[in-house]
């Protein structure tokens, strides 16, 4: 007997297709949310209500899942065409500093031993193009993405670390033979308007001039 459509159960949920692209975008959510070290295919296939082994037809293994993941947060970098070589550095610096802001457990993947993905080589590919394009060789534009890229790594590595506060420096009982750290640690150097970071930026100026020195005196490859 055929049941009136009225009081038919309704049918369930459809899944999510799972694909690569649905599966990587997934380990991307939860690296952001809980670390990338929550991010395993038990707990991926969990939140698309699969089999784990169903993941293994997509992506190979947790290491290679993890440079797709890497290389899915740091996506296309900025467009520099047109720039002035330190003008886009300041704002190739300011894209990848920000993505790193997003997405910190990026940060020290990019110094670890690993295959660096199309995005990652994009990015490389965008600054080494804005100092060769302005007429410097291409040994000296890998002078200058090695300044800019280990400033930002630097900064953003240091921006994650867990520093000292006031109230590790008074229970050390050390604060009277460290004035110029209680001075930091009591407020001296705070952010800037806006939640700005002046030291990054600070920073960041010291790097560029460094950059139009070596621009302006590029001397012999080493």
């Amino acid at each position: 007997m055929t049941v009136d459509p009225r009081w038919a159960p309704p049918p369930a949920p459809a899944r999510p297709a799972l694909d690569r692209a649905t599966i990587v975008a997934t380990a991307l959510a939860v690296a952001d949310d809980d670390g990338l070290a929550a991010v395993s295919m038990p707990r991926l296939a969990r939140e698309l209500g699969s089999a784990p082994m169903s993941l293994y037809r997509h992506v190979p293994g947790k290491d290679a899942l993890v440079e797709l993941v890497l290389d899915a947060a740091l996506g296309a970098p900025p467009d520099l065409r047109g720039c002035a070589v330190r003008l886009g550095c300041e704002i190739w610096a300011t894209a990848l500093r920000d993505v790193l802001a997003e997405h910190t457990w990026a940060v020290p993947l990019l110094a670890g031993d690993r295959t660096a993905g199309p995005a990652e080589c994009a990015w490389s590919e965008a600054l080494l193009a804005l100092v060769v394009t302005a007429g410097h060789p291409l040994h000296v534009a890998v002078e200058v993405l090695h300044l800019v890229h280990g400033y930002v790594r630097g900064a953003a590595a240091l921006a994650g670390d867990r520093l000292p506060t006031a109230a590790d420096l008074e229970l050390s009982g050390r604060a009277g033979e460290l004035p110029v750290l209680a001075r930091l640690l009591g407020g001296a150097v705070v952010r800037g308007p806006g939640g700005s970071e002046p030291l990054f930026d600070s920073g960041l100026r010291r790097t560029l001039d460094a950059v139009d020195a070596t621009l302006a005196a590029p001397g012999p490859v080493a």
